[in-house]
């Protein structure tokens, strides 16, 4: 993906000086006392707020509504724009007019651009789930590089009305019927956004009589008239014809959502009751579920569960649908060694007593260590080897302490530590080999690795190459799933050694 990395930040001179008026149009009025009353009711005022600004009609509004309001509200404001390098030539002007936009405004801005047609290639994805990934990993860049409460983005009534209605074609379910919320929190690249819209109830007409009314002149993006986005069919094919059902089709889907909104909030609240028992983040890219304990669960419970979990690693539940998650239903109760592909690059299986969600590229790691010969480690220090990055490093006083006292949980392992004495230094990586005999934690004797692995449950696909740790000739660690029991950390532990083994990015 190429990527300009690029950021121009615009802070204007005078931003401290503001010439502000309130017009007297009764459009400009409702309009502002919809935002400042979304602002109170989410507990925003005196924020800092990263503003989206594409330069449109909606975020021009909205930029511009929120820059009248915030010495009454005390407000500080930092624009965003990004070019998704969709429209060379358009987009460089789009950029330009929003740079000169704030400039006049006297709020700081940052510019970037990316390539979201790259991204989407690479990626699989269709052209606007890229490039919705792509702006809401900006933004929340953004908000956490300025140190903002949150992000305003300017989605309007009409915006929630398509939303509910492609979830619903899409069938995506309860989730889907919700659409939007004015105030809502998604985990983006690992960084928590928190997203403020303050328009879900303001028909896009009234931004653009706002806009009007405000001596505003907003750019129109070409692109929001091609049949090739979905979006675009369902507002300006779908949606006319719907309205000749019901003219007020638009407001009945956004009270359908809202309506909605309670209901999700009940279930929600019973999850956060039963989701410690259920789920373990037991590595970074992954989340493990007890079948034994899903199975318990009322049939609503457990499929708002697997949506909460998918929500856990992707940052949106756009591409989930209902059949994804009756299929993921099937597996928890089905075989053992099922598994499925997911949208968002992940990947879904069961093995005896768990289920795991991974990342698609990191759930078959286990499998693409396949090097017969062994590969020394180094410690202390870093070794690169095919699919891994292998971290050995020396930990010492509270840090020993702490893991002598903490418990591990189920499932796949990728860091362990050890007794460094007893592990030595000449450490090396391989795959199994016929007569490997290995003593697992807590037993007093030794078993050949074939039994283990199959008394462990390793996948039968992955055992001739999981990565294995020797030292000495002995095996240390079969990765993922146990250490020795001779190279554990006891209370006469000196020193001790903690090796992560972590995918390399594809």
């Amino acid at each position: 993906m190429r990527v300009n990395h690029h950021i121009y930040v615009d802070t204007a001179a005078n931003m401290t000086t503001k010439e502000k008026t309130m017009p007297s149009q009764p459009s400009t009025q409702t309009f502002l006392s919809e935002v400042r009353r979304q602002i109170r009711a989410c507990d925003l005022a005196g924020s800092f707020l990263v503003v989206a600004v594409s330069g449109g009609p909606d975020s021009l509004a909205l930029v511009h509504a929120l820059h009248t309001l915030s010495d009454d509200l005390s407000l500080r404001l930092h624009a965003a724009h990004l070019d998704h390098g969709l429209r060379p030539e358009a987009s460089a002007e789009d950029a330009d007019f929003v740079r000169q936009t704030m400039r006049g405004l006297g709020a700081p801005l940052t510019l970037h651009k990316l390539d979201a047609s790259e991204f989407s290639r690479k990626r699989r994805l269709s052209l606007e789930d890229a490039a919705r990934r792509l702006r809401y990993d900006f933004l929340s860049k953004v908000a956490a590089h300025e140190g903002a409460d949150a992000v305003a983005v300017a989605h309007t009534l009409d915006d929630q009305a398509e939303t509910v209605l492609m979830h619903i074609l899409r069938g995506s379910g309860l989730n889907g019927l919700r659409g939007m919320q004015a105030d809502s929190t998604r985990l983006v690249s690992g960084r928590t956004l928190r997203l403020f819209r303050p328009l879900l109830s303001v028909p896009k007409s009234q931004t653009m009589a706002y806009c009007v009314g405000n001596g505003l002149q907003p750019r129109f993006d070409e692109s929001n008239l091609s049949p090739r986005f979905t979006r675009n069919r369902v507002r300006l094919d779908l949606m006319p014809s719907l309205e000749e059902f019901n003219p007020s089709v638009k407001t009945a889907l956004a009270r359908l959502a809202h309506s909605v909104s309670f209901d999700i909030d009940f279930i929600e609240r019973e999850l956060d009751g039963v989701e410690a028992d259920m789920l373990t983040d037991d590595i970074e890219q992954g989340i493990s579920l007890d079948r034994a304990r899903f199975s318990q669960l009322h049939p609503s419970l457990q499929r708002h569960l697997l949506k909460r979990v998918v929500r856990k690693l992707d940052m949106g539940l756009e591409d989930i649908e209902v059949s994804h998650v009756e299929d993921m239903v099937r597996l928890m109760s089905g075989e053992s060694g099922k598994r499925m592909k997911l949208p968002g690059d992940l990947s879904f299986f069961v093995d005896y007593r768990h289920a795991r969600l991974l990342r698609a590229d990191f759930a078959d790691r286990p499998l693409s260590w396949a090097n017969s010969t062994p590969s020394r480690i180094s410690v202390p220090g870093n070794t690169t080897l095919e699919g891994w990055t292998v971290t050995a490093q020396f930990l010492h006083g509270t840090a020993r302490r702490r893991f002598r006292m903490s418990a591990y949980p189920p499932g796949l392992r990728f860091t362990e530590r050890f007794d460094a004495d007893s592990l030595g230094r000449d450490l090396r990586m391989r795959t199994r080999m016929p007569g490997d005999r290995f003593r697992p934690l807590g037993m007093d004797r030794d078993k050949s690795l074939k039994d283990f692995m199959i008394d462990a449950h390793v996948p039968q696909r992955w055992r001739d190459s999981v990565p294995i740790l020797e030292s000495n000739g002995r095996i240390a660690w079969v990765v993922g799933w146990a250490i020795a029991d001779w190279a554990k950390v006891t209370l006469n532990t000196q020193r001790v050694l903690e090796i992560t083994f972590t995918p390399k990015e594809v």
